[in-house]
């Protein structure tokens, strides 16, 4: 959250249970390696995860800037620490983001929306000149941003080849052709709500390909079963049900 959010603002949480996803995917490629190890060695272990690990780990490159110069990172909002413009900007009706990601990008990023004036000016001919005059810079490309559409810029980035993208609302990112494509909208008949929709598998196999079969149970639909498959009776679980146990 130190790195997260507008410069001199308050610390911001990112919008999705970060930590607890970052640990069960280091978890689910932790047990793959260890069973991969099993079946060369024939000798199982145990598997730790932390939440903590997990969030340090994905420190990445920022962890790496820290070590290399002794500076604590600070936030950028949605720009980049060292890449200058690579950041959300907000055009006459939404935001978009746009990535010039080095020097030749930042040619044709200028010429596409008309900054040939400050193309070749010694304050941004690099990207290095570019960080060290971040707010100047910015400053310029936003004012030029607002005054066309999101659609008109990412049209005209696009043919010029130049990384940039809309920033979706949830609502959007579903009804996105690539998203649909990639099967990441699911529809399921769950017993009690009817048809819902959940998000699909990201990853894709050739040969065993995952697939959502369910809808999330409703309380206790499973007790029985799970308590029938851990060796209690019939009896054992009608008891339980009477105790108000289950």
């Amino acid at each position: 959250m130190s790195i997260t959010g507008e410069p001199g603002g308050p610390p911001i949480k990112v919008g999705v249970a970060i930590a607890d996803i970052a640990g069960g995917m280091f978890a689910a490629y932790g047990i793959v390696a260890a069973l991969y190890n099993r079946e060369q060695t024939g000798k199982g272990q145990v598997v730790d995860i932390s939440l903590l690990d997990s969030q340090v780990a994905w420190l990445t490159y920022r962890a790496g800037a820290y070590f290399a110069s002794g500076e604590v990172p600070q936030p950028v909002g949605s720009g980049h620490p060292v890449i200058v413009p690579y950041q959300a900007f907000k055009a006459r009706d939404v935001y978009i983001n746009i990535a010039v990601g080095n020097d030749q990008l930042w040619e044709r990023f200028c010429k596409a929306v008309g900054l040939e004036k400050v193309m070749n000016d010694p304050r941004f001919v690099t990207n290095a000149k570019r960080v060290e005059n971040r707010e100047e810079i910015v400053k310029i490309i936003g004012d030029l941003i607002t005054a066309k559409n999101g659609e008109e810029w990412l049209k005209i980035l696009t043919d010029a080849g130049v990384p940039c993208g809309p920033i979706y609302t949830i609502d959007k990112i579903f009804a996105d052709p690539q998203v649909l494509h990639r099967q990441m909208l699911q529809e399921l008949n769950h017993p009690t709500a009817g048809k819902i929709k959940v998000t699909g598998i990201p990853v894709k196999l050739s040969d065993t390909p995952g697939e959502v079969k369910s809808a999330p149970p409703v309380l206790g639909q499973h007790t029985e079963e799970i308590l029938t498959a851990l060796g209690y009776s019939d009896k054992d679980v009608t008891k339980l049900k009477g105790e108000k146990v289950i």
